[in-house]
C-alpha cells in the first residue's frame, strides 16, 4: 500500500472510532478531539467574528425562544440567526405587517428520488416572526446573552418597508429598528428578503428590486454606522446575471457581506422550497459572485444534508453555512447517534460521518482554504 494511502486509511479508521464513540456520548469536546487528533482547524468566520466551526442554524422556527438557543449552543453549532422580525417606525407603524404571520401548516416534503426519506424539505405558510417589535426586543436581548466568545455567536435578522415601483421608502422603519438592535448589543444583522415577496407580487420590477438592495443597507448604516449588514439574496428567475446584479447593488449600498440565498418560492406549494435544487443554484451563485467580488464575505444556506454539502459550500467561497430544514424536518432513516436531540444527531453526522462528513472531506481532499 502506498504510504499516503496507508496514512489516509489509518486516519479514516480513527475517524470511525470517534464517530462510534460520539454516537453514545455527549458531543462536548467533539471538535477539540478532532483538531487534536488530526492537527486541523474547523474554525471559520462570520465577517470579523471567529467561529468554532462553520455550522450555524438559519433563521426560522428553530430560533424563536431561549430554550432552542440553549439547545443549539449545547449541540455544538457555532451560532444561530434569530427568526427574522418585521421592523417598525418610532411611532409603531409597521408597513410590512402582512409578513408577520405565524405558520398554520408546517410539513416535511421529500423529493421523489429521496425514497429513504433522508433529505427533508420544509414547507410552511408562515412568514417572519409574529411578535411586535418591542415584545421581540426582550427575546432578542436575552438571546444575545447566550453568546460565548469564540464558541457561540448570535445574529439578528429583520425586514422593514419595501416600496413598490414609484413609491418612496419609509426610512424611519429601517433606522428605528436598526438603532433598537444596536441598543441591545447587536453589531451584525441580516436583511431577510422573504421568499413570500414573490407570492405578493413585490418582485415583478427588476429595477425596483435592485433599488431595495442599494437602499436598505444604506439606511441601516446611516442609523448605526458600525453595524455589519448581510442582505439575503432572493432567488429570482431572471438568470445568474441578475443574481449578481443584486449582489452588486447590495455592495453599492454598503453591505459588508451576503447571505446566498433565500429559498425558491414555489406557487404550487405556496411556500419557499429548498433541497438539492436550491443547493445547486446557490453554489453556482456563490462561485459567480466570488469571481466578481473575491473578498466579499458570504454566508451560504440551502439544501445541506451532509458534511460534504458543507464542504462544497466552503470550497465555493462561503465563510460559513446555515442549516434549517435538516434539523426541523422529519427524517425517516434513523441517525447513527443513538442519544441526544435532533440537533445533536445532525451535528454528529455533519462533522464526524466517516464517509461524507466534514472531517472526512478535509482528510481526503484538503482544507477548504487550501
Amino acid at each position: 500500500m502506498p504510504i499516503l494511502a496507508f496514512y489516509m486509511s489509518r486516519n479514516i479508521r480513527f475517524l470511525k472510532d470517534l464517530f462510534r464513540y460520539y454516537t453514545v456520548h455527549p458531543l462536548d469536546g467533539c471538535v477539540d478531539a478532532v483538531e487534536q487528533a488530526y492537527g486541523i482547524s474547523l474554525g471559520s468566520r462570520y465577517l470579523d467574528i471567529p467561529i468554532r466551526n462553520p455550522l450555524l442554524i438559519a433563521p426560522g422556527s428553530m430560533t424563536v425562544n431561549l430554550t432552542q438557543m440553549q439547545a443549539i449552543k449545547h449541540s455544538g453549532y457555532a451560532g444561530a440567526v434569530l427568526k427574522s422580525v418585521v421592523g417598525e417606525g418610532a411611532d409603531g407603524r409597521c408597513s410590512m405587517i402582512v409578513q408577520r404571520k405565524k405558520p398554520s401548516v408546517v410539513r416535511t416534503f421529500f423529493n421523489p428520488g429521496d425514497t429513504a426519506g433522508e433529505r427533508p424539505i420544509i414547507h410552511w405558510d408562515g412568514r417572519l416572526d409574529d411578535r411586535c417589535l418591542h415584545e421581540y426586543k426582550e427575546f432578542a436581548g436575552n438571546a444575545k446573552a447566550h453568546e460565548e466568545s469564540n464558541r457561540f455567536f448570535v445574529i439578528a435578522s429583520f425586514l422593514c418597508h419595501l416600496p413598490f415601483p414609484g413609491e418612496d421608502f419609509i426610512e424611519d422603519e429601517w433606522t428605528y429598528t436598526s438603532a433598537l438592535y444596536r441598543e441591545i448589543g447587536y453589531k451584525h444583522v441580516e436583511i431577510d428578503f422573504c421568499p413570500f415577496l414573490l407570492g405578493d407580487n413585490y418582485t415583478a420590477d427588476q429595477e425596483n428590486v435592485l433599488r431595495w438592495y442599494r437602499t436598505c443597507t444604506s439606511y441601516i448604516k446611516r442609523a448605526v454606522p458600525d453595524m455589519k449588514v448581510f442582505p439575503k439574496i432572493l432567488n429570482l428567475e431572471w438568470g445568474i446575471g441578475f443574481q449578481t446584479s443584486m449582489a452588486e447593488a447590495a455592495i453599492e449600498g454598503g453591505a459588508d457581506g451576503l447571505v446566498v440565498g433565500n429559498r425558491i418560492y414555489n406557487p404550487e406549494y405556496k411556500s419557499g422550497h429548498g433541497g438539492e435544487e436550491l443547493r445547486q443554484r446557490n453554489l453556482k451563485q456563490i462561485r459567480t459572485i466570488r469571481d466578481s467580488f473575491p473578498k466579499l464575505p458570504i454566508s451560504a444556506t440551502g439544501g445541506v444534508y451532509s458534511g460534504r454539502d458543507v464542504y462544497e459550500y466552503m470550497k465555493a467561497g462561503a465563510e460559513n453555512v446555515q442549516i434549517l430544514s435538516y434539523v426541523m424536518g422529519r427524517v425517516d432513516k434513523p441517525f447513527a447517534k443513538s442519544s441526544g436531540s435532533k440537533l445533536e444527531k445532525v451535528f454528529h453526522k455533519l462533522i464526524l460521518d466517516p464517509y461524507d462528513g466534514l472531517v472526512a472531506c478535509i482528510l481526503k481532499e484538503g482544507h477548504w482554504n487550501e
